[in-house]
């Protein structure tokens, strides 16, 4: 895990439909750090969590899963 810091630029929820029939949520924060033109794309899981307001500078705790595809 790593602390990624930098201007919260766009918030986004969006509703969904699960196979099962239930209703759910998505929540994608994008964040934009020091010195780059594009902000990351960050999905937070607890639809709670207070980050702070569009503009603001924030500091998150991240971890990241990274994979490739392998033969196509």
């Amino acid at each position: 895990m790593f602390k990624l810091t930098g201007i919260l630029k766009k918030e986004v929820v969006n509703d969904f439909t699960r196979r099962d029939g239930t209703p759910g949520q998505n929540r994608t924060l994008y964040i934009e750090p020091e010195g780059t033109l594009y902000p990351v794309k960050v999905k937070v899981q607890d639809m709670d969590y207070k980050v702070g307001k569009i503009g603001e500078t924030i500091t998150l705790t991240v971890a990241i899963f990274p994979y490739y595809v392998q033969d196509k």
